[in-house]
């Protein structure tokens, strides 16, 4: 199952969520994000996919309206017993999520492939 949004991309592969944002997070309308942001925090709270790779190869530049999206993202499927992990990163974007400490909250692999490795051992 795949699913398109405005601004996330979702991905359902058993055992895995991916939610790929799309486009420049900067862009976005506050509502527009805060809108999709819950219709994809209910979809990633589905017990059958317990993994949830967060996969930033799309995006250059995000603000921190879009990195709380994310964080909310993530909280929602750590409440559900799931495990979540970063994943390609631009080099700019990691240096940010870096300083934001954000890899203090899930791992950050280069690859979704490296992800799925690690979150399922």
């Amino acid at each position: 199952m795949a699913r398109h949004l405005r601004i996330f991309e979702v991905e359902k592969v058993p055992p895995c969520f991916y939610v790929t944002p799309a486009g420049q997070g900067a862009s976005f309308r506050y509502a527009d994000l805060q809108m999709e942001t819950n219709t994809v925090r209910a979809m990633v709270a589905d017990a059958d996919a317990p993994l949830l790779i967060i996969d930033l190869h799309k995006m250059d530049y995000f603000g921190s309206e879009f990195i709380g999206s994310l964080i909310l993202l993530g909280r929602e499927k750590k409440l559900r017993g799931g495990k979540v992990a970063i994943c390609a990163a631009s080099p700019y974007m990691l240096e940010v999520l870096r300083n934001m400490s954000l890899f203090k909250l899930w791992p950050y692999y280069d690859t979704r492939e490296e992800a799925v490795e690690a979150l399922s051992a």
